[in-house]
């Protein structure tokens, strides 16, 4: 299977400016004589939609903004995916209704934080009871999974916000959490029931016990790894169906995310080279979501990329390693801008996306963290951009770019881990 070149799109959404990469047949059934083309005039996209259903957009090659674009892929509902579509952008929103998200997130924070320490707790145990050999307190898991999912469920980007608390010298633990939140999420937003949630949550917070096998010093080399380092870090698939399969009240589901979460549609991933609908749906939302949080995450042989990049980068994959709808999915559930990204205003003032509101999500409630001239704000302002206060043409706030937090020197970890900030 050749690659997926960029970003799926319905003929009907093309504009000029945009560069197609791929058609969903081939170029000889129409009057392009290149494999590629930057569209320049209406003629052009006239010709694409009277042979095509759907191109692909190489994002880097065309000549227009892509948050449109993503914007127009994200609010799209998905055919055969029970997905909740999420509200595109409302013309009006009253202040009482700005002040209302602000407080529903305030109070759900309070709880969230307390969960999400238990959790990260409980994980620090349980990987430490695998790598010596133990048994695992699945009872518990189970438990936090459940105040997971009832916290999503109540305010979804309360625990998203908090999954920002990231350390390059803890990854593995805080990972293992941090996709079982992102799972979650995605997992509600697809309309899963309660027990497969449980599933989703469990296999997801515990997909990685198996990488206690893995000799320390491969698991944290900060360089290349070899070829046979490489098939070493691979056996913690098989590692970890392992040791949960020998509790004994695992769950076949759960050990399936557990031991096919780096299988692939294409065949390429491992331990089994499993296609297409042979990975289980739960295994390959668990797949999506543990690559996006590797690929956001410093770790000891790279720096993280913004959420922004990696949404593009998932995308670029979508096809070959995972499958289009649900990636199409997962970026209608995340949104243009994440919770987490680091985001430049226009007026020079750069901020922190807390939550995208569920009335206007183009305009997320941010955390003001600089001044205008880049200065660090002694006291970070809690800003609704969806505020009448902020839409207004003589006080209007816009974001004008995604950047990397390293960029401005802005710790994310430190002021998501400051519960006075919020």
């Amino acid at each position: 299977m050749s690659a997926v070149v960029g970003v799926k799109v319905s003929v009907l959404e093309l504009r000029p400016g945009m560069y197609v990469g791929r058609l969903d047949r081939s170029w000889r059934e129409t009057r392009f004589l290149l494999e590629g083309v930057l569209l320049k005039s209406q003629q052009e996209i006239d010709e694409l939609q009277q042979r095509c259903e759907y191109v692909y957009i190489d994002t880097e090659r065309s000549n227009i903004d892509v948050r449109p674009l993503l914007f127009s892929l994200a609010t799209r509902s998905i055919p055969g995916l029970p997905v909740k579509k999420i509200r595109p952008q409302t013309k009006v929103m009253t202040a009482r209704m700005a002040e209302q998200d602000q407080e529903l997130l305030r109070k759900e924070l309070k709880r969230a934080r307390q969960t999400y320490s238990d959790t990260r707790q409980y994980i620090d145990q349980a990987l430490q009871d695998a790598r010596f050999g133990r048994s695992l307190d699945t009872a518990r898991a189970r438990q936090l999974v459940a105040e997971m999912a009832q916290s999503i469920t109540r305010t979804p980007n309360a625990m998203l916000w908090l999954s920002n608390m990231k350390k390059r010298d803890e990854y593995t633990s805080i990972h293992c959490l941090n996709v079982c939140v992102l799972a979650l999420t995605f997992g509600r937003a697809m309309g899963l029931e309660a027990k497969e949630l449980e599933t989703l949550g469990l296999g997801a917070l515990l997909h990685d016990v198996g990488k206690m096998k893995v000799p320390l010093e491969i698991l944290n080399k900060p360089g290349k790894l070899t070829r046979e380092e490489f098939q070493i870090i691979k056996l913690h698939t098989l590692d970890g169906y392992n040791i949960l399969s020998a509790q004994g009240d695992i769950s076949a589901e759960i050990l399936d995310i557990v031991v096919s979460h780096h299988e692939r549609i294409d065949g390429s991933g491992y331990p089994c080279g499993t296609q297409g609908d042979f990975i289980d749906t739960l295994s390959q939302i668990t797949s999506i979501v543990d690559v996006y949080d590797a690929i956001t995450s410093d770790r000891c042989y790279h720096d993280g990329m913004t959420p922004h990049d990696a949404m593009k980068l998932i995308y670029h994959w979508a096809g070959d390693s995972f499958d289009i709808e649900l990636i199409d999915a997962f970026i209608q559930c995340l949104g243009i801008y994440p919770v987490g990204s680091v985001i430049g205003l226009k007026s020079g003032e750069f901020g922190v996306v807390v939550t995208a509101t569920e009335h206007a999500n183009l305009r997320p409630i941010i955390l003001l963290v600089t001044d205008s001239q880049g200065q660090r704000l002694d006291i970070p302002k809690l800003l609704n951009l969806a505020h009448p206060k902020w839409t207004k043409e003589s006080n209007r706030l816009e974001i004008e770019r995604i950047v990397k937090s390293t960029e401005h020197g802005i710790d994310l970890s430190a002021i998501v881990a400051n519960p006075a900030l919020i």
